[in-house]
């Protein structure tokens, strides 16, 4: 115990410069300082103090070889005597305070020990102001009570666990006595906040994230003074009365004041601002408290006062938007980057403004439209329009807060006439149709010849594969598509107050110019905007008489070719030969491109539904379909086709070569009825159309199409089967081309078979076993058509029906198969994998888990880095399709039962692959983010099996060398690549056996660990706290396993009677406590852990009993450091059994093993915390013991504080 921890000297960043660092002369200088402090009261000692301490809270930001050194001097600080409470009480400055702060963060008897000491004070304060006497010598002025607010409020929020949620008369003091302080400050607010105790010294902060600026503000000792406010409110019915709250409203916000800067600062110079950062933090401050006091209690009844209130706050909001817009027209460099890393401390402040105006709008939006107008209005689009008119974040929030008014009084008109009349306006409109890719203008003659040939398949791309929600639009795209919403919404509210107001369209807005500036911008594809523009279109021509038929008028033309159109059309009109001239510019002017019929077909989006019958919803499949590719609106498609065909413009062989008859099949295997019937209307009128004509060729091989196709429907707007709709659709341009090499075989098709069968696969057998010249050729036409026609689980059981599955599996084998059907078979099966039926049969039948595992293995046995590098093309399928299997609803049920082996497998051969192509894959950091993803899926579905059945887990070995390759791989600990392996570190079961590790390997792994949690985006339940629960388990269930302590065969059933940590420990075995160095090394990151997220009361059992298992040395000699009285064995047979000891407990990543335990009573609860934190600072001596320290925690300090004892007097109150 005697020799220094390895982790006594190590490097450390104090003060921004790298020293040699001994943290064994660290503690001596420090308890050297803290007597100095306690001794002479010097303000120099305090900041000493303070600032080593503030070493602590470096977590962070610190690097990996510092972390070790971090974690001793946290020992440290939570070492520090119990004095320090009583130091820092007295005669309170802002070090002190912040000092006080830091330590009670440290231990859980600290923050107990202030608890205690702070509550006698205020009750003493609250007694001697009762009858006029003297303060004792902890007086405590307004001043010196609100800089001890952040410990305060760090105390409640700990006791309100501790306590679970019981009020009792001590918190009760502490929020009256800030309750009294605050409100009373408040009332004066520009005075009370003014007071240089809530500056956030960090001026030089002007540009962050907005999360960053948010927990900065809710962080700052004035956001802290919102808060314990509020929950002053909350606990006390007299001050949460309506009357008070208002009457303090009106205290802090009067009713003449014109804006927020008026009443919270007295300050508008925005720009000669000496101190921006403390300025806004009052703003934020300010609109917090605000709504507080508005806003309560939203259950309660709303009075004429508060709706009046409410709405004078709501203007004030505005008019400060509307003065922060103008005084920074600079902000809107920062158009639409709200979530950006270097937001302007201003465009913060204008975001924090117009969310609240946005959020208080909508919330109480049924008083404002009971108001006889709503002026500001008009006063927030003026300024939106002069100021942000191209900013996607305030067209949003704009359209949100119009949305609310939409029953209010306000001329949307007037809104609208603004927002036309704006100069940029048509500029941004126009600009829909500059991203368009094709620039097709008039018929085209050539047919195209296939639909087949211009399937390109896109290889799934690593970057997305699993971070799909990091794809970001455009800025322009973004503006443009905010700003169509917007008028959307306004023609909404605009017909609404037209149809109340009981008048017609003659006065207003210029709809049908509207429409014409619309439809000269529609692209008529599926891209979000173009949909916004269509269903806009849509509801002007069905709201407004003047602009009734227009697109139709138009012929349905669109584009720039609509502007021609519609100056043709005025110019032709009184010309005896309209029609035939109309026909002409018609065909000139048509801007069907052939090209993107053919994408159309390919991707059209059979998962798109129409709403009502006039606008479309996107579903999600299509939209990430239509996301990529630009596709034709099926809708809007449709519509055209029936009209031009209708009218005899375009010829039915022309209407084929366009391949709009192919959209028109595939439209009719579309899982929406309105498109289908569309599909059908468009079909009968081609199929009338074709019947007039002159029996040519071509004529009468589109006829027999068209016959089979029908014959072989079975009732009305039946949906046919896609594979069939994408076969007519392929056919119906090869038999127009003679020279196509399946031309003969589909003609010969559809001449035997006057009926398609819609069960079968066409021309399956023929193409896919053919024996001609151009087999190859045949079967990849076949494969192609297979890869297309399979989009619904309808099509997927049309396949099983027909065995293709079995085929091409087992042709994937044989040696006929050559590369490029193998690609088109394996993205065949891929494309399978998203059905259910289909994935069960080939993962239960077709051995598809297995096929996978060869491919990896096949991948890493290569040695050729070249030759690995091509063949690591296959991966991102690979990865593609264990997505899909093992998604939730494949793997609730069958999936772990039946094929965990053959996952496990896999599992292995990905793992081998990533640490055995380290070069590789520190090239590539997306391959190791997917192989890495790969694992966690397929460990969570191990942990769906039953536990008597094997599980797939990874050894402590496995883990040390994943954790070394990942960090080989990462450039910081915010890497995705180190969370991700983090998380498939903590997925996988808890090995009983780490120690095996070593104790330089294991203090290297959890250094890493610790450092990524620490590190990592927060979840449900933290990344931290999910790795504390993975150490203790592997410690708990390491130390019960029977390899370490029992010999008998009768072992579990005896735990099963263990009810306390005593009698669990007294079955200990001797071989338990044997001196490891890796005991050390765990016990110290589960205290540091514990540290970390304030000692949470519902780990600290399971802890206690780790740490107990990692340190208990002879009882002799632990006594001497628990404290005079009290027992080793007193203490743990006041904690209960941990969870992690019972023989059923399973680890699960996303959830805490749930066992039903007996229930206690809340002076129970208490004791087994009170032994817990006790036994948790008795573990923090051992390791300072054992690291050579010389100075521990006195618990015997606490115990004279009579603190337990107070606190078990608190359930009594």
């Amino acid at each position: 115990m005697g020799q220094p921890n390895p982790e006594s000297t190590l490097y450390s960043y104090l003060g921004g410069t790298e020293t040699q660092f001994d943290v064994l002369l660290f503690e001596r200088i420090f308890f050297q300082v803290f007597e100095i402090c306690c001794r002479f009261k010097l303000d120099i000692a305090d900041k000493c103090l303070l600032k080593a301490v503030k070493v602590v809270k470096m977590h962070k930001s610190v690097q990996d070889p510092y972390l070790p050194s971090i974690m001793v001097l946290s020992r440290i600080v939570a070492s520090t005597p119990i004095d320090i409470i009583s130091h820092c009480l007295h005669k309170v400055d802002r070090t002190k305070a912040d000092l006080l702060y830091l330590i009670t963060g440290t231990s859980p008897l600290h923050m107990s020990a202030f608890g205690f000491t702070f509550s006698e004070i205020l009750n003493t304060l609250l007694l001697n102001a009762h009858k006029n006497q003297e303060t004792s010598k902890y007086s405590l002025s307004d001043e010196e009570l609100t800089m001890l607010l952040p410990t305060a409020l760090l105390y409640l929020n700990s006791v309100t666990i501790k306590f679970e949620g019981q009020s009792s008369k001590p918190f009760q003091v502490i929020l009256s006595v800030y309750g009294r302080l605050l409100f009373g400050g408040f009332s004066k607010w520009k005075i009370f906040v003014s007071s240089s105790i809530f500056e956030i010294r960090l001026d030089k902060l002007l540009t962050a994230s907005r999360e960053e600026f948010s927990n900065l503000f809710s962080d700052s000792l004035l956001g802290k003074a919102i808060l314990i406010a509020r929950d002053h409110l909350a606990s006390n019915e007299d001050i949460s009365k309506l009357d008070w709250r208002l009457s303090l409203f009106n205290q802090v916000c009067p009713s003449n004041a014109d804006d927020i800067f008026d009443c919270c600062c007295g300050e508008t110079g925005l720009r000669s601002l000496k101190q921006p950062l403390e300025f806004v933090n009052k703003v934020v401050a300010y609109i917090n408290f605000c709504r507080i006091l508005l806003f309560f209690d939203c259950n309660g009844s709303e009075s004429p006062p508060l709706e009046k209130s409410r709405i004078q706050f709501l203007r004030m909001l505005i008019s400060t938007w509307m003065l922060i817009v103008k005084k920074f027209p600079e902000n809107n460099a920062y158009s639409g980057n709200i979530d950006g890393e270097n937001l302007s401390l201003f465009r913060f402040l204008e975001f924090f403004v117009m969310h609240n105006v946005s959020e208080l709008t909508t919330e109480i939006q049924n008083c404002l439209i009971k108001l006889d107008s709503l002026p500001f209005t008009e006063q927030l689009v003026k300024s939106f329009l002069l100021y942000r008119f191209e900013d996607s974040v305030t067209l949003k929030m704009l359209r949100t807060v119009l949305t609310s008014l939409s029953r209010g009084k306000f001329s949307c008109i007037s809104v609208i006439q603004l927002l036309l009349a704006h100069s940029k306006f048509a500029q941004s409109i126009h600009s829909a149709n500059q991203s368009l890719d094709s620039t097709q203008f008039g018929l085209v003659f050539t047919p195209m010849r296939s639909i087949m040939t211009s399937l390109v398949i896109p290889c799934t791309n690593l970057d997305s594969l699993y971070f799909k929600n990091k794809k970001s639009t455009s800025e322009p795209d973004l503006n443009l598509l905010e700003l169509i919403k917007l008028v959307r919404v306004l023609f909404q509210i605009y017909v609404q107050q037209r149809e109340e107001a009981n008048v017609g369209d003659e006065e207003g807005i210029n709809c049908r110019e509207l429409v014409y500036l619309l439809l000269s911008s529609y692209g008529a594809t599926c891209s979000e905007v173009d949909k916004e523009i269509y269903n806009l279109m849509l509801e002007i021509e069905s709201n407004d008489k003047s602009s009734a038929g227009i697109v139709a008028q138009t012929d349905y033309i669109w584009g720039p070719s609509s502007l021609k159109m519609r100056k043709d059309s005025v110019d032709l009109k009184n010309t005896e030969s309209f029609e035939e001239l109309q026909k002409v510019k018609f065909r000139e002017n048509i801007p069907v491109d052939p090209n993107m019929c053919a994408q159309t077909v390919l991707h059209f989006p059979y998962n798109e539904f129409v709403n009502g019958g006039t606008s479309s919803t996107v579903m999600t499949e299509a939209c990430s379909t239509t996301d990529k590719l630009q596709i034709y609106d099926p809708i809007f498609i449709l519509r055209f086709s029936i009209h031009c065909i209708s009218r005899n413009y375009i010829e039915p062989i022309e209407f084929a070569s366009l391949g709009l008859l192919a959209i028109t099949f595939v439209s009719m295997s579309s899982n929406d009825e309105v498109t289908r019937k569309l599909g059908y209307e468009a079909l009968s009128k081609f199929n009338s159309a074709l019947e007039k004509c002159q029996k040519k060729k071509d004529v009468k091989r589109l006829g027999l199409l068209m016959t089979s196709l029908q014959n072989g429907i079975e009732g009305q707007w039946r949906r046919i089967p896609s594979i069939i709709a994408i076969f007519c659709a392929e056919a119906s341009l090869v038999l127009l081309d003679e020279s196509y090499a399946n031309h003969s075989s589909i003609y010969e098709y559809f001449n035997k078979s006057r009926c398609v069968n819609m069960k079968d696969i066409p021309l399956f057998s023929t193409l896919f076993w053919s024996s001609s010249d151009k087999f190859k050729m045949d079967r990849l036409w076949m494969l192609r058509l297979l890869y297309v026609g399979l989009n619904t689980e309808d099509d997927a059981q049309i396949y099983l029906g027909n065995h293709i599955f079995k085929t091409l599996m087992s042709f994937y084998c044989s040696p006929l198969s050559d590369n490029d059907s193998k690609e088109l078979i394996i993205q065949i099966v891929e494309k399978a994998c998203q059905f259910h039926r289909a994935v069960r049969v080939l993962v239960e039948h077709g051995g598809l888990i297995l096929r996978l595992s060869s491919i990896v293995s096949s991948l890493y046995l290569i040695k050729c880095q070249e030759q690995k590098r091509a063949a690591f093309i296959q991966l991102p399928m690979v990865f593609k399709v264990v997505s899909y299997i093992t998604s939730p609803r494949n793997n609730i049920e069958w999936l772990p039962k039946h094929a965990m082996e053959q996952l496990s497998e896999l599992s292995s051969n990905l793992f081998k692959l990533l640490v055995s192509s380290f070069d590789l894959i520190k090239e590539e950091s997306t391959l190791c983010n997917s192989i890495l993803e790969t694992l966690t899926l397929l460990l969570k579905v191990s942990q769906k099996r039953e536990i008597s059945q094997p599980h797939f887990t990874l050894s402590e070995d496995s883990l040390f060398q994943l954790y070394k390759t990942v960090e080989s791989c990462s450039k910081t600990k915010s890497d995705p690549s180190t969370c991700l392996a983090l998380k498939a570190v903590l997925t996988t079961t808890p090995p009983v056996t780490i120690r095996r590790m070593g104790q330089e390997n294991l203090s290297k792994f959890l250094r890493w660990a610790v450092a990524t949690a620490i590190q990592s985006k927060p979840e449900d339940e933290s990344i931290v706290s999910k790795l504390l629960r993975w150490l203790i388990a592997s410690v708990i269930r390491g130390k019960i396993s029977r390899k370490l302590i029992d010999n008998d065969n009768n072992s579990f059933s005896k735990r099963e009677s263990f009810h306390s940590l005593q009698s669990w420990l007294s079955s200990k075995n001797e071989k338990v406590f044997e001196e490891n160095g890796c005991d050390d090394v765990l016990a110290a990151t589960i205290f540091y852990l514990l540290q970390i997220l304030g000692f949470n009361h519902s780990l600290l059992p399971s802890a206690v009993s780790a740490l107990c298992l990692l340190l208990v040395p002879s009882s002799s000699e632990l006594e001497s450091l628990i404290g005079d009285g009290t027992s080793l064995l007193s203490l743990c047979t006041k904690i209960h059994c941990p969870a992690e000891a019972n023989p059923a407990w399973r680890w699960l990543y996303d959830e805490k093993w749930g066992e039903v335990s007996n229930e206690i009573s809340a002076a129970e609860k208490l004791d087994e915390i009170h032994a817990c934190e006790r036994l948790v600072m008795v573990a923090s001596n051992i390791l300072m013991k054992k690291s050579g320290f010389s100075h521990i925690f006195e618990l015997k300090d606490v115990e004279n504080l009579n603190v337990y004892d107070w606190e078990r007097s608190l359930i009594q109150i």
